[in-house]
């Protein structure tokens, strides 16, 4: 609680980054399947000497370096931008574990910014050899950047070390080194080889409408790693399934909404692989550009869906076992309940310090009696419940309205049903006193559709007996 929060309404600052990293996905694993394609094709065409192939493959390499290396990049960055605003405890934890994971992934994105640009722009200056060379330097820093952002997300649902528990050690390879790392490598690795022939199919089909033999060509040998990346994509997940925490399974098993995403995955993905073994493998000059843009959508949507779900079964926590989904550390709970929530906060017990100096000791263990806050008047103690909701809720619930807002939730539970709910909550669990406990169910009854204040609406007369009679 050493951090400030960002509020954003409605959506909520994790849906926020959900939206922007569902669109970077599905650009970054293009980066990686994409630049293998790249290289592979590129090697096909000078062994065989088919410069009209490789003129082909030189199109593709102007799209791919725009939306990868430029579209790509700036969403990349506003990922990171927006977690440190919307998880900075989180955020600060996973740069203090992996700064040396870091450093490698940084070496590796710059040496795919220069191959990138080298590949595409000395296409026909460079001997062929040292071509099809600088290409395959591309696929392999990409899939290495894909390894080690793979590390380090996966640690963040499964913190369970393969080699070594991390949480004794504190050893850099032991975090990376995770039980989901690799089930999540392979499936990625197969996403992006899967995403980055649906790419190729749609431009393809685009640029190569009135050249049937090269597109043709291209889609019969783009439907065979597209194949091999399907099934890279099941042996992941079954690795995936295996390895998630007991209570992230329980998520998965119990949530509704995840049902339903987890449904248009399995859906987009059986539909895609019909389409295909019906389609391109069976009639390649069958693909049209309304077929290849189906297919490329059905490869958005279940690559989206999954992310999706990927995030929010880390519930209750940010990192599983270590940061919980409130920005506080697993073993901080205890003294939080204890002394309280927002007082152990510097931003929270500054802004207290300022508002109620009267009620703060700083001689004593507990610098403020928040009990003494439940006989302020309701202005103040609704402005420390929302200061607890702000800190507590934030980063899963919006307030009266918008993404899992709890204005609905809480509709026609009374003060003490909501105070008792509070004192139990599991995920994650309420790390504050009763105390701030009953402010927070106060400010929460005032989200509920049709609340209205009491202490502003105005005397009416009495009813008189005659009027009471009717």
């Amino acid at each position: 609680m050493s951090y400030p929060w960002w509020y954003v309404p409605g959506l909520t600052a994790p849906m926020l980054i959900a939206f922007v990293a569902m669109i970077h996905i599905v650009v970054s694993h293009y980066a990686v399947g994409g630049g293998i394609l790249l290289a592979l094709e590129n090697q096909h065409a000078v062994r065989k000497g088919d410069l009209r192939y490789r003129d082909y493959w030189k199109k593709h390499a102007k799209f791919f370096v725009l939306l990868t290396v430029v579209f790509g990049a700036i969403t990349g960055v506003g990922i990171w931008w927006m977690i440190g605003l919307a998880s900075p405890l989180a955020t600060e934890m996973l740069i203090r574990t992996f700064v040396f994971g870091w450093a490698m992934e940084w070496v590796f994105f710059v040496i795919e910014l220069v191959a990138a640009f080298a590949f595409y722009y000395y296409w026909d200056r460079l001997p062929l050899k040292t071509h099809v060379i600088i290409g395959w330097i591309y696929a392999f820093a990409a899939w290495v950047s894909l390894v080690l952002i793979t590390g380090i997300t996966a640690f963040m649902l499964n913190s369970s070390g393969l080699f070594g528990n991390w949480s004794e050690t504190g050893n850099f390879w032991h975090a990376f080194f995770n039980v989901q790392w690799l089930p999540q490598t392979v499936l990625r690795t197969g996403a992006a080889l899967v995403l980055g022939s649906l790419y190729v199919f749609a431009h393809a089909a685009f640029v190569l409408h009135d050249d049937e033999a090269t597109r043709v060509k291209t889609v019969r040998r783009m439907s065979y790693p597209l194949i091999f990346g399907l099934v890279l994509v099941l042996a992941g997940f079954v690795g995936w399934w295996t390895n998630l925490p007991d209570v992230s399974r329980i998520i998965l098993e119990r949530s509704p909404a995840l049902n339903i995403f987890t449904g248009v995955i399995v859906a987009a993905v059986c539909a895609m692989t019909l389409l295909i073994l019906l389609g391109p493998m069976r009639d390649p000059k069958s693909l049209n550009t309304g077929f290849a843009v189906c297919l490329l959508l059905f490869g958005f949507a279940s690559l989206g869906a999954a992310e999706f779900v990927r995030e929010a079964i880390r519930k209750p926590y940010l990192v599983d076992g270590v940061v919980l989904g409130n920005q506080i550390y697993v073993q901080d709970v205890e003294k939080c309940q204890k002394t309280g929530f927002l007082e152990n906060g510097y931003w929270t017990s500054m802004a207290l310090k300022a508002r109620f100096p009267e009620l703060w000791n700083e001689e004593a263990e507990d610098h403020l009696d928040e009990y003494e806050l439940l006989k302020y008047p309701q202005k103040d103690r609704l402005a420390v419940g929302r200061m607890v909701f702000m800190h507590h809720c934030n980063d899963c619930h919006a307030a009266d309205h918008g993404y899992a807002a709890v204005g609905p939730l809480v509709f026609g539970r009374t003060h003490g049903l909501l105070t008792e709910t509070v004192k139990n909550l599991s995920m994650p669990p309420w790390c504050g006193n009763n105390a701030e406990a009953e402010l927070l169910a106060e400010y929460l009854t005032t989200l509920a559709p049709g609340y209205i204040d009491m202490e502003t609406v105005p005397a009416e007369p009495p009813i008189s007996p005659m009027q009471d009679r009717f």
